[in-house]
């Protein structure tokens, strides 16, 4: 019997998002597992200030009603093969921005579960002025929704079948990301010539927000490791669509150059 409360649900892996998700998850009164073997001191860390329990990859598997992927999309295929492998039968939830061939990789992975694509839009969950949207689709979606009832996360069910969440996630990251990889470009070459000052003093404009802080190709280089693999997967999402995949090919190549 499915309730919007007290499920068991094994997460995979606790990230800077995966953490906040897992973590609305605990406060709305569900048991959320997670697998320590292997992970990051930072990864512990962000486990335990979310509340989630550490338990052995065959438990945390045999025992959730529920599996959330959200990792970086370069490894999202193999978790749900792994999980696919372990005989999972409940509900899979792939929160990773995948192609749809990628999508129907992870899909037929996990044949005996019910599958839920997903997608996030917007910063980690910590309440505040920016929203965190929860894209989902699948059959299961609904319920998947009402895990998140009264939380951080916004949940917006937006279609009845795998990979309309993945569209909406991956059309507005295209827009915000490839503006960030515009902004970098762009900093790039004004630093080049030595006139960032002239580019920042831009900034007043109503569409030049981006170019407020000339360290931000600095700042981003952080994050380039798992953007970079993102538009891989845009390129193919563009490409499957009919449209310019290789124009997320180009932009991913600023986050190479970062990495």
């Amino acid at each position: 019997m499915w309730c919007a409360r007290g499920m068991r649900i094994a997460v995979f892996h606790p990230g800077a998002m995966g953490s906040r998700l897992a973590g609305e998850l605990v406060s709305a009164g569900h048991e959320v597992h997670w697998v320590p073997e292997g992970r990051s001191p930072a990864s512990v860390e962000r486990a335990a200030a979310a509340g989630l329990i550490g338990t052995a990859f065959a438990d945390a598997v045999a025992g959730a009603d529920v599996v959330l992927c959200s990792c970086a999309p370069q490894g999202a295929v193999d978790i749900a093969r792994q999980v696919g492998a372990a005989g999972f039968a409940g509900v899979y939830v792939e929160a990773n921005p995948l192609s749809p061939s990628s999508l129907r990789e992870a899909q037929g992975a996990v044949p005996g579960a019910t599958f839920v694509d997903a997608g996030v839009v917007g910063p980690p969950p910590r309440g505040g002025a920016s929203p965190t949207d929860l894209m989902l689709s699948g059959a299961a979606a609904e319920q998947v929704a009402a895990l998140w009832a009264g939380t951080a996360v916004t949940p917006r069910v937006v279609g009845a079948e795998p990979g309309a969440a993945s569209a909406a996630k991956s059309a507005y990251a295209l827009y915000n990301k490839g503006k960030a990889a515009l902004a970098v470009l762009a900093f790039q070459l004004a630093e080049k010539h030595g006139v960032t000052d002239a580019l920042v003093a831009q900034q007043v404009r109503a569409d030049a927000g981006s170019l407020r802080d000339p360290q931000l190709p600095e700042q981003l280089r952080a994050v380039a490791w798992r953007w970079g693999p993102e538009f891989d997967e845009l390129a193919e999402t563009l490409d499957d669509a009919g449209l310019e995949g290789d124009a997320a090919r180009a932009l991913r190549q600023v986050w190479t150059k970062l990495t």
